[in-house]
């Protein structure tokens, strides 16, 4: 019974040309560009804090991957903590597909992803970085740049954490499928960590406390994280009773919470 639910529960985890911008009454830019890394036309929406067109300060920024999902309660959520934290709110990108999530997202060819993480995040990091930092008044530095994903964008994130450390500062992994191809990101962690374990950053792991499949490779990861990144500051925080998408607006509040307060 075991051998059927690790494919059962990956196939649920599987279901730069410039245009004018628009900003809708909510603060939201919208534009779309298109990848020469990736072949692709990605949308992007862009949430500016209530502050912005009144400051004249640099803020930094929060990539949201799923950003039909997830970037509008994010947005919600950081203007939360920032009120209740008195401390400067945060410009929140969403990246919508361009190609599908288990392309994407995945860092390896397997039966449940086609491994274009690589090519992903170069298009993250020469142009679409670029364009967010050319185009507002998004912080350059790399510590207050931070990605944000679930599930398979968890991964991503856990991916980016090891093979793009230079790029984010800042990694909120919300139930990350980090037993994807035999934890290769994990591997990939071991190889990386004498260029990363000294650097800067926040790393908060969340899962929900039924998520079996999750739960140990998380937990691997945050012990490593304890033990060899002296400089960075992790949590591991499992939501009680709760399973993979139920935990997941839970998780975003608690990792908000968790980068407002140590940014």
């Amino acid at each position: 019974m075991k051998k059927l639910l690790l494919p059962l529960f990956l196939s649920l985890l599987i279901s730069c040309e410039k245009e004018p911008l628009h900003t809708d009454p909510e603060s939201k830019n919208v534009f779309s560009i298109s990848s020469s890394e990736k072949g692709k036309t990605y949308q992007i929406r862009v949430y500016l804090p209530a502050d912005y067109l009144q400051s004249s300060d640099y803020y930094p920024t929060i990539y949201v991957l799923d950003a039909d999902e997830n970037e509008k309660f994010v947005a919600n959520e950081c203007k939360k903590a920032s009120e209740s934290l008195h401390t400067q709110n945060a410009i929140v990108i969403g990246i919508n597909y361009g190609d599908n999530r288990d392309v994407d997202y995945t860092p390896t060819v397997t039966d449940y992803g086609k491994g274009g993480s690589e090519a992903f995040m170069k298009f993250i990091k020469n142009e679409l970085i670029p364009r967010i930092e050319n185009d507002y008044r998004a912080d350059k530095q790399r510590k207050s740049r931070t990605i944000l994903g679930h599930s398979f964008g968890g991964l991503l994130g856990a991916y980016a954490f090891t093979k793009f450390n230079e790029v984010f500062g800042n990694y909120l992994l919300l139930s990350p499928s980090l037993f994807y191809d035999h934890s290769v990101v994990l591997q990939y962690e071991q190889q990386s960590r004498p260029a990363i374990k000294d650097n800067d950053q926040l790393v908060y792991i969340g899962a929900g406390s039924t998520e079996d499949g999750l739960l140990p490779a998380n937990d691997l990861l945050y012990q490593r994280l304890q033990t060899y990144y002296l400089h960075t500051k992790s949590i591991f925080n499992v939501i009680a009773g709760r399973g993979h998408q139920s935990s997941k607006n839970f998780d975003i509040e608690d990792a908000i919470h968790f980068y407002f307060s140590n940014k």
